[in-house]
């Protein structure tokens, strides 16, 4: 018994030695707010992704559609054919599909980095 006692004696005694002293109350509270700041940031950022890939997506068949019909019209812009104007607009087009494509893969595989953390 007297040895059970000791033993409980000495972890009393450590216990009361391991109590925190934190920087100001409202420490926990901080902490907690700051941890759900950034979870609510990581699923903003996830619809964002989302939705420009969606619109990624949406634009690049409006361009490819516009390509089109612009290959089937025969129709005149200030004295300048729909024909001449068909591989400036196509060169454009891929230009900023491309662009883009690259610009939102980078951001993707940024997030992605940072989650894994």
């Amino acid at each position: 018994m007297k040895k059970q006692e000791l033993e409980e004696e000495f972890f009393q005694e450590i216990m009361s030695k391991s109590k925190l002293n934190v920087p100001f109350l409202d420490f926990d509270n901080h902490v907690m707010g700051i941890i759900e700041h950034q979870v609510l940031k990581k699923t903003s950022i996830s619809k964002e992704i989302k939705l420009s890939w969606a619109f990624f997506i949406l634009g690049s068949i409006v361009g490819v559609i516009l390509a089109v019909l612009l290959l089937r019209s025969e129709g005149m812009i200030m004295g300048v054919s729909f024909d001449k104007l068909v591989i400036p607009f196509l060169i454009v087009c891929s230009f900023l599909i491309l662009s883009q494509f690259d610009i939102l893969l980078d951001f993707y595989r940024r997030q992605k980095v940072k989650t894994k953390r």
